[in-house]
């Protein structure tokens, strides 16, 4: 297995590529595919509209579908500095996420998410206001009443026909002409679905940010160990860090009905004659078994989302 391999500081954010307005493309592979994607071979696509401000660039590891069942949307975000850094308001919203900060660090509001820290986001929790500038961030989302990127561009597009999106605030005047302000994901929302944004309450008050680096690992003797990072909430969001001891082969069931993400951040790895390295992310379907092979010292995260039936948004609110 003789691939060299990126190292998580070899992306480190520069002078940002050509500003070319590109939209995210659309999935490749449907659902029930595994995705193998290689970020460190894939270029930089600005992500337009941004109705937060700044310029922030990205590669999609996995776009979402919507629909009424949980929809996820994976992908690793660059984001610029100096004027054109990122940032946003206190916000809320009802989908779940997760963040791990590849390079640099992001000022969360609540907590800075600094260098391979990871962060889970719950839903309807407040967080921010943000900032991010000089930083690469690994971003996972999902959600039972998930916006596709084109169904969010297409109500930008007509929410800027009777208001504007400005400092990372969408205003605009009710139909008695009296001025509001809204966070641009609300609004999205509820022009999307037509329906006011009534969020529920939070099963974390706020984001979790984790240190890995302070988890002990498994006392398993065998050559892949194990450091477990936590599970979350009812749907069971599990996350962890395997790290090859010796050459060997990871193996994951067949029979989850949850889909498993995989990203490696240090090392040399092998899917059947497929060689690839780190900042390589792995989308496994359910159903879907994966041999993944990989040398001594290698490192990934693994993180298992909840299932498509799963509800992140409840019927009712205790």
């Amino acid at each position: 297995m003789r691939r060299p391999s990126s190292a998580a500081t070899s992306i480190a954010p520069s002078s940002p590529p050509e500003r070319i307005e590109i939209h995210v493309p659309p999935e490749e592979e449907g659902p029930g595919t595994m995705q193998i994607v290689e970020t460190d071979q894939a270029p930089w696509e600005l992500i337009v509209p941004n109705t937060r401000g700044g310029d922030i660039y990205r590669k999609v590891i996995r776009a979402a579908e919507g629909g009424d069942r949980v929809s996820y949307d994976v992908r690793i975000e660059r984001f610029s500095k100096g004027d054109l850094a990122y940032t946003s308001i206190r916000h809320r919203h009802d989908f779940e996420q997760l963040r791990f900060a590849v390079s640099g660090k992001m000022d969360l509001g609540v907590e800075t998410l600094e260098q391979g820290e990871v962060g889970y986001f719950p839903a309807n929790a407040y967080y921010g206001p943000q900032r991010c500038e000089d930083a690469i961030i690994l971003i996972a989302q999902w959600g039972d009443h998930f916006i596709t990127k084109s169904d969010s561009d297409r109500a930008v597009a007509e929410l800027a026909a009777t208001g504007k999106f400005t400092d990372g605030i969408y205003r605009s005047v009710d139909a008695e002409g009296k001025p509001f302000n809204k966070d641009p994901l609300n609004a999205i929302w509820e022009h999307v679905f037509q329906r006011p944004f009534k969020p529920q309450r939070p099963r974390y008050k706020q984001p979790v940010v984790m240190s890995p680096g302070a988890f002990g690992w498994d006392d398993a003797e065998r050559p892949i160990r194990s450091r477990r990072l936590g599970s979350f909430t009812e749907n069971e969001v599990e996350i962890e860090f395997l790290s090859w001891i010796d050459d060997a082969t990871f193996e994951g069931p067949a029979d989850d009905v949850r889909p498993t993400l995989l990203f490696t951040t240090v090392g040399e790895f092998r899917h059947g004659e497929r060689l690839f390295g780190s900042l390589t992310g792995v989308w496994i379907e359910p159903g879907e078994s994966v041999t993944l092979a990989a040398t001594a010292g290698s490192e990934l995260m693994k993180v298992k989302f909840p299932g498509a039936d799963s509800r992140i948004t409840l019927a009712t609110t205790p």
